[in-house]
């Protein structure tokens, strides 16, 4: 009876099992370049597709996949020849020889065959079909995007490009956007609004020692570092620096209320903004979810926590049964101290405070909902006052 080879591989985490024979290599993008379709993504969106793929080095009698599954990977036979047995009995053999390899295998599900190492030894490489799908998306909608609104008479700015030592490959670069879309903010992006969020985001040239946002004034704009540093000022005071590609000032579009800090440039900078009214739209609600209340007492029952995100006061004047208090100007400090495995539940009295808060857990990655209706549950579940 053939091997099998993989016996699980969870799509979300890190801990695949395999068996004590196969293991997983790396994998470059030189490996992915001449397959189809990935032919079509440039370096970048190589090299991310390259960090989420699995090559396996297998021998003989191993199986791929059975007959009848279903999963999330589509593959590639790189090196080595595999069987295919459909469901009667029928034998075709694949063989890394013939250029018909360069397309992926497996990908009709549930499969009609199972698929078994023919060979002495193979690599096969897994590839996960929906980042790819994704990443292709993505990326034909920044190629074909007309990066014009980057020419330097449409710059929100009196100063030339020249004066800020950027050169025009940068302004014209897509390959910032790949990257960026890569991070836990905007991996959630569907792919019909990356146009959108590539059309709206306004280039904005900075100086070294200009203010971008000063403390205490109201948010306008969510801003992306595409060139240079800020530093982070708080009651004058530097509480941190900002580099490439982080991103600012989403918590006053969040809460409606005035920065929290003021942000100056240390060097000479290009700057994405997104206005509020974009970032409402491209961002927010995609990162967001929200749970009603008959969704909540569910998630409650198989252990969801809920946070309360109003001030300490407000939360020992009125609570919910079995929540627990952090306001949202501490949130960020508690970040550390949240299990990655639990699931989160977020509100206030108003929804206001509670948005900023499942935005900025969703953007660390936690499982964060929030709770659609506060002033509902306040009437239903409150927690009797001590």
């Amino acid at each position: 009876m053939a091997r099998m080879a993989i016996l699980q591989v969870p799509r979300e985490t890190t801990g695949s099992t395999f068996s004590e024979t196969e293991k997983p290599m790396p994998v470059t993008a030189d490996m992915l370049r001449d397959l189809v379709p990935l032919i079509r993504l440039n370096e970048e969106a190589l090299n991310q597709l390259a960090q989420q793929s699995i090559l396996l080095e297998m021998v003989q009698g191993d199986r791929v996949f059975d007959v009848d599954s279903e999963d999330d990977f589509i593959y590639y036979l790189l090196d080595g020849r595999v069987r295919m047995i459909d469901r009667v009995g029928v034998e075709s053999l694949l063989s890394a020889d013939n250029r018909q390899t360069r397309f992926a295998f497996g990908k009709l599900k549930p499969r009609p065959a199972e698929a078994v190492i023919d060979s002495e030894t193979a690599r096969v490489l897994m590839v996960y079909e929906s980042e790819l799908e994704r990443l292709i998306t993505w990326h034909e909608q920044l190629s074909i995007h007309d990066d014009s609104a980057l020419s330097l008479p449409d710059v929100n700015s009196g100063l030339l490009v020249s004066e800020l030592q950027i050169e025009d490959p940068q302004l014209t670069d897509n390959n910032w956007m790949l990257t960026l879309l890569r991070s836990r903010t905007f991996h959630k992006v569907p792919p019909e609004n990356v146009q959108k969020l590539v059309e709206k985001m306004e280039p904005v040239l900075y100086p070294a020692g200009e203010t971008v946002i000063r403390q205490g004034e109201p948010g306008d704009n969510y801003y992306v570092i595409r060139e240079g540093q800020c530093r982070v000022l708080s009651n004058g005071v530097e509480v941190g620096q900002l580099g490439l590609l982080d991103t600012f000032g989403e918590e006053a579009l969040l809460s409606g209320g005035a920065r929290n800090a003021t942000v100056e440039m240390i060097t000479d900078g290009l700057l994405m903004q997104l206005s509020r009214e974009s970032f409402n739209e491209l961002l927010i609600k995609p990162l967001v979810k929200r749970a009603s209340l008959g969704e909540v007492k569910y998630l409650a029952q198989k252990g969801a926590i809920l946070i309360d995100v109003r001030t300490r006061r407000e939360f020992l004047e009125q609570r919910l049964v079995r929540s627990i208090n952090i306001p949202l100007f501490v949130l960020r400090a508690k970040f550390r101290k949240l299990k990655r495995d639990k699931t989160y539940i977020v509100y206030c009295d108003t929804g206001t405070r509670s948005s900023a808060a499942t935005f900025l857990l969703a953007r660390e990655g936690y499982e964060a909902y929030l709770l659609a209706d506060p002033q509902r549950a306040f009437q239903i579940m409150a927690a009797k006052q001590e």
